[in-house]
């Protein structure tokens, strides 16, 4: 909703103005009214304005003065000056600027609302058509490798909401190909963490180590050097030439190509910078919808360690297979086995900073997609001992467990589905079993969290009631109004309509009504002063008001109950 201030120190002027827009439901205006310079700028200090209808000459801040504090405050309000002819030569400086016009006070009032009628519009088109998207497009060139980062980040965690796209790429200017595999390779300094006293020199030694790694790379392969929360480098590879008939060969030599410069730039980094670095390597390319999984494992593989030697090289299969031959032969059941890798590889802090996010926010389905790819491969594991499916269990209940303490949900949950047997996995029979109790768990969660979320609106909604109908004569601005309850002023609107199908303008108006009636009936308060009690500055106005809702006017109304009353 629009926002428009009337300003002038004539209250005549004002409260009819007022009048007419409040009324002109079609443009969806939220009104206010200022009667100076000075309490236009009290409401400027309070909420953002969108149109700033103002007299030009007023006493002490005229209407240039208070343009000056307007766009320092709002600089995307339109101002549409009041002016006369004498006047004019003075503010023609001013009405140069795109978002300032006027009228001339000799105008009639259908040319005001036409002239506010066509701001509305020029408003509402220019975020139809997209001002703010070009100026965005505009600004990302300023800081695409940041754009670059964080959209290749999200691929690499996962996320659900970020997918591969040749839009993608060609908007942030990736010099990769979606349509083709990736070579990726993870690495970080040994002596140097982020926690480290000396971050800025820490900050200056990665990103010269950045440069090396680009200088010894980027001359003959495609590559994206990026850096994640952690410090650690992650590069996605790809060859200059990728001919069909040769593609397997092209990234095979690709592959002992990068191998032979890392060790380069192991050499390097230790000549100029002393410092020691480490590279873990996919020993094949990987699609992009299964680069999240390679990208995991290989920062695992960083930690492993062979002898006493800090500085590594590790292509992920010459582990992998060591590794699984070792384990197959301990494990009788290889359907189980292939079960815990899954659950390995799926079961990361990724994965659950996910779920956390997708459980605070409320995204029921996007949060039980997630769930159930752990919850799949961890009811497929039959040995209750099985430390892989300890892990991901126990880093389940630790996020369920915290969201339900922040919310103090524990007794909401018990009266709904018993005591909570998260803790101690004594409690289930199977890993199936204690799947099937995360999963009911879960959804109890999100259903409390539904009726706690409908309980806060309606207290919400209860409260404006009550303090509308208890300060009809008052000021019940919508800015006045989500002060009381600390919410953003569209967010109360918003919410007011989506739980009581009204709008906040259509509840205050009919308890307006219902006061009057109520007043009406006693014949010792004047109209002027019923006016005024719910919310009419003059008597004229609220004549108007009642006849416009009842269909016959305040004395009439009078005159009609007194009749029936003898």
């Amino acid at each position: 909703m629009l926002r428009l201030l009337i300003v002038d120190n004539e209250e005549i002027i004002v409260n009819h103005l007022f009048e007419v827009f409040r009324g002109m439901e079609h443009l969806g205006l939220d009104v206010y009214k200022a009667y100076s310079g000075e309490e236009a700028i009290e409401w400027l200090h309070r909420t953002r304005m969108d149109i700033v209808l103002t007299d030009i000459d007023m006493p002490n801040i005229n209407g240039l003065q208070l343009m000056d504090e307007i766009f320092k405050q709002w600089p995307q309000c339109k101002i549409i000056f009041l002016t006369g002819h004498s006047e004019f030569s003075y503010i023609y400086k001013a009405i140069q600027h795109p978002d300032v016009s006027y009228i001339l006070k000799l105008e009639d009032i259908d040319k005001v609302i036409q002239v506010v009628e066509e701001t509305v519009l020029k408003i509402r088109k220019e975020i139809k058509t997209g001002d703010l998207i070009r100026e965005a497009k505009e600004k990302i060139h300023m800081a695409l490798e940041l754009f670059q980062e964080g959209y290749l980040l999200s691929l690499l965690k996962g996320s659900s909401i970020v997918k591969a796209s040749k839009d993608q790429f060609d908007q942030l200017s990736l010099p990769l190909n979606v349509e083709a595999p990736v070579i990726l390779v993870v690495g970080k300094l040994d002596d140097i963490t982020i926690e480290d006293n000396n971050y800025l020199q820490n900050v200056q030694q990665i990103y010269s180590v950045r440069q090396i790694i680009k200088r010894y790379l980027t001359t003959n392969l495609k590559c994206v050097i990026i850096l994640d929360d952690h410090f650690r480098f992650t590069i996605l590879i790809q060859p200059k030439e990728m001919a069909s008939s040769t593609a397997s060969n092209n990234y095979e030599h690709t592959l002992h190509y990068i191998k032979g410069m890392l060790e380069s730039i192991q050499q390097s980094c230790q000549d100029k910078l002393e410092h020691s670095i480490s590279f873990t390597v996919g020993s094949k390319p990987t699609t992009w919808t299964e680069i999240s999984q390679q990208y995991t494992a290989l920062h695992s593989l960083l930690n492993y360690r062979i002898g006493t030697e800090n500085t590594i090289l590790l292509v992920d299969n010459e582990v992998d297979q060591a590794e699984e031959s070792e384990a197959k032969v301990n494990s009788p059941y290889d359907e189980e086995f292939e079960a815990e890798q899954t659950l390995l590889s799926l079961a990361t802090p990724n994965m659950f900073t996910f779920l956390e996010q997708y459980l605070e926010s409320g995204q029921k389905e996007k949060y039980f997609e997630e769930l159930e790819q752990i919850l799949q491969p961890l009811s497929a594991i039959h040995d209750k001992n099985n430390l892989v499916a300890q892990q991901a269990y126990c880093s389940l209940s630790m996020y369920l467990l915290s969201y339900m303490n922040r919310w103090g949900l524990r007794d909401k949950v018990i009266a709904k589905i018993g005591e909570i047997r998260l803790v101690n996995t004594i409690n289930f029979y199977s890993w199936g079993d204690a799947a099937a109790y995360i999963k009911k768990l879960s959804l109890s969660v999100f259903e409390l969290q539904k009726l706690e979320q409908k309980r806060r609106a309606d207290n919400v909604i209860s409260f404006i009631q009550n303090f509308i109908v208890n300060h009809l004569g008052e000021d019940l601005s919508l800015v006045r109004l989500s002060e009381q309850v600390y919410l953003n002023p569209s967010y109360l609107s918003r919410i007011f309509k989506q739980e009581t199908k009204k709008n906040l303008t259509e509840f205050i108006d009919a308890a307006r009504i219902q006061k009057a009636k109520e007043l009406l009936v006693n014949e010792n308060i004047k109209i002027h002063e019923i006016a005024r009690q719910v919310g009419y500055e003059s008597a004229t106005s609220f004549t108007r008001f009642f006849r416009s809702s009842t269909g016959c006017s305040p004395q009439e109304y009078r005159d009609s109950h007194v009749m029936r009353v003898k």
